[in-house]
């Protein structure tokens, strides 16, 4: 079996190379499409070690945006047209136009769904097999499954996933060194439009604040003004997630680091205009208190919060391990289902196959 998958973003590459790993101890053939420009994708990629084709540069606004999906429709359906695969994974709009106008069948995952907007409209419709966690608050038609889970445990769930100590060696600290990181997103995805994260004085008094507990460690998806520029972590992107491990605390305007830390175990606080919207980060908050959200509007209370843990932070992570714990035994392994739909796309490939 050939599949093609197709990542824009950089929780697409863990989501999927996770799924790629059980395809290739299968014996399966897989190429991926890259995303240049568009935080670390490629870098991920080539981390792999697998081969892959760089699709268009990343939009940084709507005009470029709108280009970029049009020039990725033609990258995506010129790779299929060549590499003919049996399957095509995919997190973005592209994949599944291509698999559409190829009778490819396509398996597209979101778990932001509906409320990602023209993203998923332009897309979910169209796909052979919509996948999302059970999170989701909506049903999107006979094609859409759902697992039990979310999508961070296809990379990091214990199974796959083993926190590295030497990460502080990499990063210069001692080994018993505390430190937080601050991850700040550039908001330039079509689904940020008229969303926003913290401003310059947010993030100092972040800093500020979390300079008592230790070093402060910059995850930025711009480019960071002077003063910051020796904060930015200097471990590479395939490392990331071993960082988010030994911190003492994540602070976040980011959607998927936020949630990437709860999984981990690391207690998070996220800080932007998407709080309370997403299925999926509500259920981790609400449900199993793995990571809490504040709108820019809550300023206040915000601060709060930060401050509370910061006073309390050995507490903090008894409670995270706990919260854990439990949630890892409520939830099934999200790879195995999407292992298991890819095989039953690749059986609908063949009286396609059979009929061209």
């Amino acid at each position: 079996m050939k599949v093609l998958i197709d990542a824009v973003h950089a929780a697409d590459v863990w989501m999927l190379g996770a799924v790629e790993d059980r395809l290739l101890k299968n014996g399966e053939e897989t190429l991926w499409i890259s995303r240049p420009g568009k935080d670390a994708v490629g870098e991920l990629i080539e981390a792999r070690n697998r081969p892959y084709v760089n699709g268009p540069p990343a939009g940084t606004s709507m005009p470029t945006l709108g280009f970029e999906l049009l020039a990725r429709d033609w990258r995506v359906w010129h790779t299929v047209r060549s590499f003919a695969p049996d399957v095509i994974l995919t997190r973005s709009p592209s994949g599944v136009h291509a698999g559409r106008l190829t009778r490819t069948p396509v398996l597209y995952d979101t778990d932001d769904g509906h409320v990602a907007g023209l993203l998923y409209y332009l897309a979910g419709p169209l796909a052979d097999i919509v996948t999302s966690p059970t999170a989701t608050d909506r049903t999107y038609g006979k094609h859409h499954r759902k697992y039990q889970g979310y999508k961070e445990l296809c990379y990091l769930h214990p199974q796959r996933f083993e926190a590295d100590p030497a990460i502080r060696h990499e990063l210069g600290l001692a080994p018993d060194e505390p430190f937080s990181v601050l991850r700040l997103t550039a908001f330039t995805a079509s689904h940020d439009t008229r969303q926003a994260g913290m401003n310059r004085r947010q993030v100092e008094e972040v800093i500020e604040r979390l300079s008592s507990i230790g070093r402060v460690l910059i995850s930025p998806e711009h480019d960071l003004p002077p003063t910051l520029q020796t904060l930015r972590i200097p471990a590479a992107p395939a490392r990331f997630h071993h960082v988010l491990a030994a911190a003492q605390l994540v602070v976040s305007d980011s959607q998927s680091v936020s949630s990437e830390a709860g999984v981990i175990g690391t207690p998070s606080l996220r800080f932007n205009t998407w709080a309370g919207r997403h299925p999926y980060q509500v259920e981790l908050e609400e449900r199993w208190g793995l990571t809490k959200a504040f709108h820019l509007d809550d300023e206040a209370a915000f601060f709060a919060e930060l401050d509370q843990l910061i006073d309390d932070l050995p507490a903090a992570h008894e409670r995270q391990t706990a919260r854990r714990d439990r949630m890892l035994e409520w939830a099934s392994d999200p790879v195995d289902d999407l292992t298991s739909w890819t095989y039953e796309l690749a059986e609908r490939r063949l009286p396609l196959a059979a009929a061209s």
